[in-house]
């Protein structure tokens, strides 16, 4: 078998070269033909036409009826398999090589199409050729046939070479020497070694990725507060939160920690983008609020030097919508801050939802801007709702926006739900509105209830 070329490329096709002589010498190296003897070789070659052909001609097409042969002489051809998909490469003949074989001697339709992969010099060789030279030698008959049980028996040897590959593939221990002895084989079938290999490397690479996604997204979990330990204040605060991302990692962020004794500081993050890079940027700047926060000041100012901090050396213009509040649990008093984040609520005992505004752009586009400070004193039964706009922003089916009037008439009708009911609410409701329609946005929702 000749090597495989690259598809297009050209390849000299001179038929007047080729002599009976020397196209005798390759139907010898045929099994085939090798019984058959010089002296009728060249006369099966005198009497066949030389045939030449440009890149890309079909020769003929699976199911068609076959009635002759091809010898290539120069250049190479492809034998490709329609199936439901499309149509598969499973071999590529190169001089010396024959093709519509079995076809020709057995009189059944063609069991694949060929096509040239450049120019080719073929000789075509018709059935009336070949059964002239088989009638009265059962010799040569019974040469074709103990060839054709060599090829079904190197093909059972390859299916099941194939069938123990893909065994190892599906419990992800295949290896590429599996495949030596179908591609040692010098036969046609040797082509799907280099096809498998290439699926197997493509099926292990994507299931290395979906390994260390998984594996990033419970990093990404581990850095979400399991709990919080608010000492003698415990029972001054109920607090609950979720984060469902709409990849294997997102970059939306809650969090929630003890600044000092008696001061609790929660926020909503959620990064532009998708992905490993969102993941990222979210966790260095949940990391950096948290750092921050702790140094002291009022919520607009720890908002203003995370943004400075952000900002700094932000060659891939990230950036973070954010909302942040710093809540006194002995007083009530609160102070909030927001970059460029719409989704924050309160919900008094008893009235309406209060939507609160953004005090400021995003944080982490630029070095500079300021940011304001909301300053609120909850009273006991009060709650403080953060979320992001996977929720609000939510499609469904239709096309249809979640929105943010959805969202506050479900607060108010579940006021009395706890916190952590409530985060579990709000994302079944949203998963109702957007049945049939993928979650493209992640999901996260924060609820803070003021006891006093």
């Amino acid at each position: 078998m000749g090597d495989a070329i690259e598809i297009g490329a050209q390849c000299a096709a001179s038929p007047g070269q080729w002599t009976p002589a020397a196209i005798a010498r390759m139907l010898e190296a045929s099994a085939c033909f090798a019984s058959l003897g010089t002296a009728r070789l060249e006369r099966v070659a005198g009497q066949s036409p030389i045939e030449t052909f440009g890149a890309g001609t079909v020769l003929f097409a699976q199911g068609d009826p076959g009635h002759f042969a091809y010898l290539v002489l120069e250049g190479e051809v492809a034998i490709e398999v329609e199936t439901e998909t499309g149509r598969v490469t499973v071999a590529v003949i190169g001089s010396g090589g024959l093709v519509g074989e079995i076809a020709a001697f057995a009189s059944v339709p063609r069991t694949a199409t060929v096509s040239c992969l450049c120019d080719v010099c073929l000789l075509r060789i018709e059935q009336a050729t070949i059964r002239e030279l088989l009638a009265g030698r059962p010799e040569a008959a019974m040469a074709i046939i103990a060839e054709l049980g060599v090829r079904l028996q190197s093909l059972n040897g390859s299916i099941a070479t194939l069938t123990q590959a893909t065994k190892a593939l599906a419990a992800g221990q295949f290896e590429p020497d599996m495949l030596a002895t179908l591609r040692q084989q010098a036969d046609r079938f040797s082509h799907f070694a280099d096809v498998f290999e290439d699926m197997a490397h493509e099926i292990t690479n994507k299931r290395l990725f979906a390994q260390e996604m998984q594996t990033a997204a419970e990093i990404q979990q581990s850095f979400l507060p399991p709990g919080i330990d608010a000492g003698r204040h415990a029972d001054r605060f109920a607090i609950a939160a979720l984060m469902t991302p709409a990849r294997h990692v997102g970059g939306d962020f809650f969090d929630y920690f003890m600044i000092d004794d008696d001061h609790i500081g929660f926020a909503v993050g959620d990064v532009s983008g998708k992905g490993v890079p969102a993941a990222m940027f979210m966790s260095v700047a949940r990391t950096v609020l948290k750092t921050l926060a702790r140094q002291g000041g009022e919520a607009g100012e720890i908002v203003g030097r995370v943004n400075a901090l952000l900002a700094e050396d932000n060659a891939e213009g990230m950036f973070v919508t954010l909302a942040f509040a710093r809540l006194n649990l002995v007083t009530g008093a609160m102070d909030l801050a927001s970059g460029g984040h719409e989704e924050i609520y309160l919900v008094p005992p008893a009235g309406a939802v209060e939507k609160c505004a953004p005090m400021g752009p995003a944080v982490g586009l630029f070095a500079g801007p300021a940011f304001g400070t909301r300053h609120v004193r909850l009273v006991p039964g009060t709650r403080v709702v953060l979320a992001t706009d996977g929720i609000t922003e939510a499609f469904s089916a239709d096309r249809a926006v979640f929105g943010n009037d959805r969202l506050e008439r479900l607060l108010a009708e579940h006021v009395h739900l706890a916190p952590a009911d409530l985060v579990k609410a709000v994302e079944a409701n949203v998963a109702r509105f957007a049945a049939g329609c993928p979650q493209s946005d992640d999901l996260t929702c924060l609820v803070l209830d003021y006891r006093g």
